[in-house]
């Protein structure tokens, strides 16, 4: 995946829920690219060298090193910026994009996430907007199981990974999470990486995300 895919230059990766008119901005979900700028260079030891020092300059002050930005190119960056059509400004912005991703995927809120919203598959979420959206940063933790960090607690209830017991309030969790002896209170208010909505049949007859007490 080149730097313009991964920094949101083409279709959009997030799609604002029929109930929120405000528009998300794009998600970025760097490719595994190793090597791609290496085959590009091929054995020119000189601009290998020259990239790298630009690499450098552009992760100063970052948590990245040079090499890992370098890696994560694809063959078309190499080509764009042998073009001049990218230079330090845009390695710098792809670097702090692939550390966005790496909190990410890690399962982590990256520092300028600090904003409140609902993923109608991920539930309540810390994203850098507001509103309800149909997809979100956090959607690829939620179809790889990996933990999304919650703005606000959620209740066991509205859970689709609760599984509810004889007893009309308690219930045990698929994913293992901890719990009582005699399980989960249904209403109990709960921060749980884990918690996915269930989904709930509107009036109309579409399915919509429950809602968490923290985003009422």
């Amino acid at each position: 995946m080149s730097w313009r895919e991964t920094m949101g230059i083409g279709a959009s990766s997030l799609v604002p829920s029929a109930h929120n008119s405000q528009k998300a901005q794009n998600s970025v979900v760097p490719g595994n690219c190793a090597n791609s700028a290496h085959s590009a260079l091929g054995d020119s030891e000189d601009e290998h060298s020259k990239l790298l020092e630009i690499l450098a300059t552009a992760c100063q002050g970052l948590d990245i090193s040079p090499i890992d930005v370098f890696n994560a190119l694809a063959g078309e960056d190499i080509q764009a910026w042998r073009d001049g059509e990218i230079g330090e400004t845009a390695f710098a912005a792809f670097a702090g994009l692939l550390i966005e991703q790496r909190h990410i995927q890690n399962g982590r809120r990256p520092p300028h996430f600090t904003n409140q919203a609902v993923c109608q598959h991920c539930g309540p979420i810390w994203p850098w907007f507001s509103g309800e959206v149909s997809g979100c940063p956090w959607c690829r933790n939620r179809t790889k199981g990996v933990a999304i960090p919650r703005p606000c607690s959620v209740h066991c209830g509205e859970c689709s990974q609760f599984e509810r017991i004889e007893h009309p309030h308690l219930g045990h969790c698929a994913k293992g999470e901890p719990e009582p002896l005699a399980g989960l209170w249904d209403s109990d208010h709960r921060y749980c990486v884990q918690f996915l909505p269930k989904p709930k049949r509107s009036q109309d007859g579409h399915m919509t995300p429950t809602r968490s007490e923290g985003e009422r």
